[in-house]
Formats: structure tokens, sequence, C-alpha cells
């Protein structure tokens, strides 16, 4: 049977006996139905993942005792970062899920022209949503490190800041192809709202040194676009064999 894996922003060492959040012992104890001597995997982002038993249930509360440490790391060696322009709430929370599954060490949410109006007062909590939803898929696919998820601002003012290895940005005119390509380190990956980049952006892109990359015959959606990518580069350079 699968074990469950939870993430907790403490310090983790064997010996140690933890009384977990309210919001991870209810998914323990109500929706997994976990029992006393249950085993969990914990992980806290730094190194490996702790092995621990379920030891007391008290009302509301459970409590954990670290029994092993394992030194798992689960990283792809391809250093992926993703420039994804904010799309519908849906459509977002899906990419940046599917992207943690597929390695991706970088995620970078940018307001683009293409982009839905976004109330400036609301950002805090959609980046919170995000980081939670990074936690989950981490948890989900066995990695323990999260992503880092960048604070949301402009395309302008990313394509200010200094990039290393190769940068692409996907085009449905561009000029070259995936494969026509080799890698420098790390792949930075910029994509679209709903809509696509226009065409001004995808120059500015360009000319910061940005790729312009076609991938095959037919328009894809964002979300679709940024796990094709992500799961392409990883087939060609990384850990997907």
């Amino acid at each position: 049977m699968r074990l469950s894996r939870l993430y907790l922003n403490i310090p983790l060492r064997v010996g140690q006996e933890i009384t977990l959040p309210k919001e991870s012992a209810h998914y323990l104890l109500n929706v997994l139905r976990l029992r006393i001597k249950a085993t969990v995997i914990l992980f806290n982002g730094q190194s490996g993942e702790y092995v621990a038993n379920l030891i007391q249930i008290l009302k509301k509360e459970a409590i954990l005792q670290v029994i092993e440490y394992k030194d798992i790391q689960r990283e792809s060696a391809l250093k992926l970062t993703l420039v994804q322009a904010i799309s519908r709430p849906e459509h977002m929370d899906y990419t940046l899920q599917k992207a943690v599954e597929l390695g991706v060490q970088h995620i970078v949410p940018v307001i683009t022209e293409r982009s839905p109006p976004l109330d400036t007062s609301k950002i805090s909590k959609r980046e919170q949503r995000w980081h939670k939803n990074i936690i989950s898929a981490s948890e989900q696919c066995g990695r323990n490190q999260l992503p880092q998820l960048s604070c949301v601002q402009s395309l302008h003012a990313w394509l200010a800041k200094p990039s290393q290895g190769i940068s692409i940005v996907l085009s449905p005119t561009g000029h070259q192809t995936i494969t026509s390509i080799l890698p420098k380190g790390n792949v930075t990956i910029l994509i679209g709202a709903e809509g696509g980049l226009t065409k001004t952006e995808i120059q500015q892109a360009m000319q910061v040194g940005y790729l312009d990359i076609r991938l095959g015959p037919r328009i894809l959606r964002t979300e679709t676009a940024a796990i094709t990518m992500l799961a392409v580069c990883q087939a060609l350079w990384g850990d997907l064999h």
C-alpha cells in the first residue's frame, strides 16, 4: 500500500514526537482514516524524508513519532524554470500541479497583456493558494524539495532580469523546433495565458535572448503547452527516459 506523505515546515529528527497541525491531522484521521501504528512519510524540503508512526490520537489531534531518516532525493538534474503567464484560476492550478510532478524547480507567475484581470488586493491569496498546490503536488509525487515560487510580477520586470542557460518562448510562428537546440545548464520556458503571448511580448523576449520555439502544427491551450514543454525537455535532457 502506498504510504501517505506530509510536508511539515519544521526541523525533523529521528526520535522526535510531533503533534500535527489541525489540517494535517484531519487529513490523516478523517480522510485517510489512519489508525494507531500507521506509517507516514514526512519531509520538510531540506533533505531526504523521514518515516514516522502514528502513536497517539487525542480527539482532533494526531501525534507522530519519527523513527527513521532516508536520504532520498527525486529531483531532476535538469534545472527547469517555468515562467507562466497568469491564466484563469482552474488552469493555473492545474498547470502548477503538473509542473511540480514534472520536476520544475522554479515557477514564476507573470502578468501579460492577455492575462485575465487580476485584483491586486487578492494577489497574496492567489500566491498562498499556489503554494498550497505546490505542497500538495510534492506530497503526491514523492518530491522532498519544494519548487521555488516567485512573487507575481509583470513580464516586463521578469525579462529585465539576467537569465542563465537556455531560454525558450513558445510561439505558434516560431522559427526553431525543440530538437534543434541543446541545453546549457538551466532551461527557462515562457508560456502565455489563454490566447498566448502577443507578438510584441514574443519579440521582447527574443530581444533578451529567448529562442522562439514552435511545438508542432496545432495550437495548444496554455495548460497543455506548459505541461508538454516540460515533459519534452525532461524526455530530451532530463530524467524521463
